[in-house]
């Protein structure tokens, strides 16, 4: 018999791969620019986690999430200058798998992650009456971890750590339309420098609104990032978890 109860909460500020940028600057190299963009990512999780002799796998579905009305809050922002640009993440996550049952193991799992990276802009490139853009970036991941798991008999198991991860990625963006485009990019970092490995991918379809006197571009896709990190010690710690599900955003640019 399983039962589950869910805390995930993301609260971000400037990150790491923006949704998409306004109309004007999606295909700019030109001259200063930025944006912000706030989103919701309705999340599931899966994944394992292991803390010295205790592990568990950890498995909140997206309609689990919905039913506990459980969403990720984000805001995402960019500055540019020229092709060259900068991108930063500030991102909080607390997840709870509660389980019932005499052989259950409960799992609570904080998770804070900061990134920086440098980007540079190539393109824009022309064919069949459209235009993309293509950024490259590289930058650092840290990533702070508290993992406990409590069995339904017997003690707790807790470790706290930290670690920073080198990331290489990029960011396509191609117009299908006057006012719409769509924009994948991803990441891949770890290198077993700080984590084993780590990465994210996101798929967007963006485009143009108004919001009353406000122009503005809403961006609807799938968002997923993977951590796979393994440590030593007196208390080994395992955690290979993917937070993944769909996203919506509003884009504003200054």
């Amino acid at each position: 018999m399983r039962g589950l109860t869910k805390r995930p909460v993301l609260l971000a500020l400037c990150a790491l791969m923006p949704a998409a940028a306004q109309a004007q600057d999606a295909f700019s190299t030109d001259g200063t620019r930025g944006s912000v963009t706030p989103y919701l990512w309705a999340l599931s999780v899966d994944g394992d986690a292991s803390v010295g002799p205790l592990s568990t796998d950890i498995d909140v579905s997206f309609s689990d999430l919905l039913e506990d009305l459980n969403f990720a809050l984000m805001v995402e922002g960019e500055y540019w200058n020229g092709r060259w640009g900068v991108m930063g993440n500030l991102l909080y996550s607390d997840l709870s798998d509660t389980r019932t049952g005499p052989l259950s193991i409960s799992a609570d799992i904080n998770m804070t992650i900061i990134g920086a990276a440098a980007a540079y802009r190539l393109g824009p490139f022309e064919g069949a009456g459209n235009r993309s853009v293509f950024d490259a970036y590289v930058g650092l991941r840290y990533t702070t971890l508290d993992v406990e798991l409590e069995p339904a008999v017997g003690p707790s198991a807790s470790r706290k750590l930290d670690f920073t991860d080198p990331v290489i990625g990029g960011r396509f963006i191609s117009e299908i339309g006057p006012t719409s485009r769509m924009v994948i990019g991803g990441d891949v970092g770890g290198f077993g420098v700080g984590s084993d490995s780590s990465w994210q991918a996101i798929g967007l379809y963006a485009r143009d609104v108004e919001l009353g006197k406000t122009p503005a571009t809403l961006s609807v896709g799938y968002r997923a990032l993977g951590q796979d990190y393994t440590t030593g010690g007196a208390i080994p710690l395992t955690i290979d978890i993917v937070y993944h599900g769909p996203v919506a955003a509003l884009t504003f640019k200054f």
